[in-house]
């Protein structure tokens, strides 16, 4: 199970169409950090995949506020941001990401993510 925390539909509705080439993986969306916190308390997703410029609570509190807690501080949190630059993906990594995804996404690459942090091994597309 993956939650995909980001409050821009557009973007969330790609993120869901790519998921349809994984269909053993169900897919969940919060369009909030505060009811994604409370989506992973809940569902317990192998994966969580999160904007970082959200509206409200942003994408780093949101990842500390995940971190803080034990029910949540084992899961994987990656970045899926237009923040491109350099200096932003250090900070997103040293802010403590799993890993880094830039917009526009790149099907292949992201998949790649995904399934690295699902344990899940497909031939390649």
């Amino acid at each position: 199970m993956v939650l995909y925390i980001e409050d821009n539909l557009t973007n969330m509705r790609l993120v869901e169409q790519i998921f349809r080439l994984r269909q053993n993986v169900k897919f969940l969306h919060a369009s909030t950090a505060e009811i994604g916190i409370q989506m992973a308390l809940h569902e317990k997703p192998k994966l969580i995949l999160m904007d970082i410029n959200l509206q409200g609570m942003d994408g780093f509190a949101a990842l500390r506020a995940l971190k803080a807690m034990p029910e949540t501080a084992h899961i994987p949190v990656v970045a899926v941001t237009a923040n491109a630059m350099k200096e932003d993906q250090s900070k997103g990594i040293s802010a403590g990401f799993s890993d880094y995804i830039t917009k526009p996404i790149d099907v292949t690459e992201f998949l790649k993510t995904v399934d690295r942090f699902l344990l899940i091994n497909y031939p390649s597309m």
